[in-house]
């Protein structure tokens, strides 16, 4: 079962990486104005990150490579969960059949 796993995992990640590409993606207007806005106070970071002094902009950086690690992390969970509740959807309108294989599946993915 952990070789299904990794392998779910591998498509779910690629599925979520190519998610804009997608025929159905979901992409709020509230997301692409924080991305817009988000990239416009980049160039004023880096600016600002510019006139730091070495030993600051590289403690900031490792900040900022954590926030960003930890915003892929729960990205990434956030993503798994939807998963659970759509195959546990299915299974509550009897779509999918309720076996141990699919309660095993989403007990790893709920890890």
């Amino acid at each position: 079962m952990n070789e299904v796993f990794e392998t779910l995992a591998g498509v779910f990640e690629e599925l979520r990486s190519e998610s804009e590409d997608r025929e159905y993606s979901v992409q709020t207007e509230e997301a692409k104005a924080a991305s817009r806005e988000l990239k416009k106070k980049q160039k004023a970071f880096e600016a600002y990150l510019s006139k730091l002094p070495k030993e600051d902009r590289e403690f900031v950086e490792d900040y900022m490579d954590a926030v960003d690690h930890v915003h892929y992390k729960e990205e990434q969970r956030a993503y798994y969960q939807g998963i659970v509740d759509a195959i546990q959807i299915l299974e509550g309108l009897g779509i999918i059949p309720k076996t141990a294989k699919v309660r095993e599946l989403l007990r790893r993915i709920g890890r």
